[in-house]
């Protein structure tokens, strides 16, 4: 098994493994000749199990890659999020060169992290992983989910969701999210102790991947006031929406009593590198 390639977006996978490592502290990376695969979910799905899938164009973020494996040329692996991101924080400059390739010490693989700078000595960092066969995995899909019910996306707006997040965190276990399709989005608690609710509106309206604003044809039949919303974990909504700061734009999907799941789109990478969040609805 072979994979060696020089990393060009330290930065950014950093980011994103940081992002994911306060939700889990290991992640499974799928390794293809076209994809950079991040998943993370718990061992045993249940109803408050968020799940990340982190889809990055391979070329986005290596060069140089050399790729070679007795499973049609997959690597598969798992590792801990704290060891990589840590790994990656040697990298302090544009002009050092970052480096990975699997490797062996006796029987152990380590996924082998070299950077190289023309201010320091060199630096090598052996992160253990666990080498998966790619039979093992056919079980593992990303979730289906309904169409959503209304998207909308962020923009500016995002960091101040974030900082409501964190204080509604101290208050209480769950947050209500609420969004309507005439660009309205609400963060609400409702419980015994108290009731906040906070309140975004001229939100830009997703439909089918494209921003729809102003008063187009195509929305004239839709309930623009109805409210879609959806109960969910507080401390996992404010570790997800931590991503903010290695992204360009985040979409809010909600599907009615179901899923929030959040699209987002990476600082420095098109449409085709991106990360998927998908938190359940809780029942309470």
């Amino acid at each position: 098994m072979r994979f060696t390639a020089n990393m060009q977006q330290p930065d950014t996978l950093r980011a994103v493994l940081y992002g994911m490592s306060f939700l889990r502290k290991h992640c499974l990376i799928r390794v293809t000749d076209g994809r950079f695969t991040l998943i993370s979910f718990k061992e045993s799905l249940g109803q408050s199990a968020t799940q990340i899938w982190a889809h990055l164009e391979l070329a986005d973020i290596f060069s140089e890659i050399q790729i070679g494996s007795l499973d049609n040329d997959h690597i598969n692996m798992e590792l801990n999020l704290d060891h990589f991101v840590r790994a990656l924080k040697s990298c302090t400059s544009s002009s050092d060169t970052v480096k990975v390739k699997l490797a062996k010490r006796g029987r152990i693989p380590y996924l082998v992290v070299s950077v190289d700078s023309p201010s320091y000595t060199s630096i090598k960092q052996e992160i253990p992983i666990k080498v998966i066969r790619e039979n093992v995995l056919e079980g593992i899909a990303e979730p289906t989910i309904p169409n959503p019910d209304v998207s909308l996306e962020l923009y500016r707006h995002v960091r101040s969701v974030l900082r409501i997040c964190e204080r509604y965190r101290n208050l209480t276990k769950h947050i209500t999210i609420a969004a309507n399709r005439a660009g309205e989005l609400r963060i609400a608690i409702h419980n015994d102790d108290v009731t906040v609710d906070a309140k975004w509106t001229n939100l830009t309206l997703m439909l089918n991947g494209d921003s729809q604003e102003g008063d187009d044809e195509s929305q004239e039949d839709l309930d623009k006031e109805t409210l879609y919303s959806v109960v969910v974990n507080a401390d996992e909504l404010f570790h997800t929406l931590r991503i903010c700061y290695a992204s360009r734009r985040i979409i809010f999907c909600i599907s009615d009593k179901y899923t929030l799941m959040l699209h987002v789109l990476l600082a420095g990478l098109d449409d085709h590198s991106y990360v998927s969040y998908y938190i359940p609805s809780l029942t309470l």
